[in-house]
């Protein structure tokens, strides 16, 4: 085998979701625009925004839930937008649980399967096999409502999963556990796609959850999609103002490109090629520097410490910059709390490789 064929990249998995100029409107709202999306078999797909961005109605088209007033969906290269959601190879985990009260665990998880009337001994065996998999043996004769909210999720995904579905579709899985127990289901979601594989699609308002979970994301801004990428380049390469501000914290910083030069208005300048034009510069907290940790050819500025705050992992120093702006930098290490004090007059900055430079002013 040559060294070329060693490092070969591998081939993209094939697509299984297929949206095309999918759209839907309830009266004169648009909630959805029409847009174009592609999730590949195995994804863990993010769809990501702020309450009433469009993300829920997209996520129930997708299910069959809702009808769309464009476009078309496709799973599997079948078309399937005119199909009810018991006809698609799709299965939907809905917020709220949607679980039976009067039946307990092994009843609630085999309902789908009874009500295709697949055969008992079948019906049995797989309970058995889904039930070992979200770790609720002990539990499989309990009644609901004498779950916790953490198992009452393992019981929703057990259900949903029992009929193999090609697509599991999941309305903002975690949002109705506390942090901690959201932290921990996080952890059960990757497992489960670990040791089973399949394709998860879901919605949430958490970038936490979305960056944590996810290998794709799409983040929606009022009907749209305005970018769609893996976790880290959407965290690292924001393209407009809304990502780089939802995603994560960012301290933006205003300006103007000119003759191959940025500008910013709170007085630092640096080189930048591009178009002449307004510009916004966004750069994370963790990658803000304080005094000589300042690279020699990064940006500096001067500024006024005025709090700090010990988060455990890290010191959260804000600085005031003489034109009012507020800046936030996450400094690390154990001499962290000791570089600065309220009060001091400090020269801040970074590299310019940890910027990001948009047009979305």
């Amino acid at each position: 085998m040559s060294a070329a064929s060693a490092v070969a990249p591998r081939p993209d998995p094939p697509v299984l979701v297929r949206l095309k100029g999918l759209s839907r409107r309830f009266g004169p709202v648009e909630a959805v625009r029409p847009l174009d999306l592609e999730i590949r078999a195995g994804d863990v797909f993010a769809i990501l925004g702020p309450s009433g961005c469009g993300k829920t109605t997209l996520l129930r088209m997708i299910g069959g839930f809702i009808a769309p007033t464009t476009g078309a969906v496709e799973i599997d290269g079948v078309d399937v937008t005119r199909l009810g959601p018991e006809r698609r190879p799709a299965n939907m985990v809905f917020q709220g649980f949607g679980l039976f009260p009067h039946m307990n665990v092994r009843q609630n998880v085999a309902y789908g399967l009874r009500i295709a009337k697949v055969d008992r001994a079948e019906i049995d065996e797989r309970v058995g096999e889904i039930i070992r998999l979200v770790r609720l043996e002990e539990l499989a004769d309990r009644g609901i409502n004498q779950l916790s909210g953490g198992q009452q999720q393992r019981v929703a995904l057990a259900r949903a999963l029992i009929m193999r579905p090609k697509v599991l579709l999941l309305d903002e899985p975690l949002g109705a556990l506390d942090l901690k127990l959201r932290q921990a289901m996080q952890q059960e979601l990757r497992r489960i796609h670990h040791e089973i594989g399949g394709t998860f699609v879901f919605v949430t308002h958490d970038q936490s959850e979305a960056l944590g979970l996810a290998n794709r994301i799409a983040v929606m801004e009022s009907g749209r999609i305005v970018q769609e990428g893996g976790p880290e380049e959407i965290y690292s390469e924001p393209r407009t103002r809304f990502v780089s501000t939802f995603i994560g914290e960012a301290n933006l910083f205003a300006g103007r490109r000119s003759g191959g030069t940025v500008r910013l208005d709170a007085g630092a300048s640096f080189s930048g090629e591009g178009a002449d034009a307004p510009v916004l510069v966004v750069v994370r907290p963790e990658a803000m520097r304080i005094g000589e940790q300042i690279p020699a050819d990064g940006v500096a500025l001067e500024g006024r410490v005025e709090d700090i705050v010990f988060l455990g992992a890290y010191v959260r120093c804000e600085v005031t910059l003489p034109g009012g702006d507020f800046v936030t930098a996450h400094l690390s290490g154990p001499a962290a709390r000791a570089q600065v004090g309220i009060g001091d007059s400090v020269r801040l900055g970074w590299s310019t490789a940890e910027h990001r430079i948009i047009e979305d002013v």
